[in-house]
């Protein structure tokens, strides 16, 4: 269930990198600013949680490895 998130996340980063240039050609400088912020977040965001994914995953190894069965 969480890679469905991280999926969608991605597919909007990409949506928002392919309107980029159209954004910057034909609206305002502070809007074009305000896109720029949110695809850098939204970026930004995507990175923190496969990074939260690898780290919970790692956790999770360990956690099954120290477990002995009686």
């Amino acid at each position: 269930m969480r890679l469905f998130w991280l999926a969608a996340l991605g597919v909007l980063a990409i949506v928002m990198a392919v309107f980029t240039p159209y954004v910057f050609r034909n609206e305002s400088t502070w809007q074009a600013i305000g896109w720029s912020v949110m695809l850098i977040g939204t970026v930004g965001l995507i990175a923190v949680l496969i990074r939260a994914e690898r780290l919970i995953r790692s956790l999770d190894r360990r956690t099954r490895g120290d477990v002995s069965e009686p």
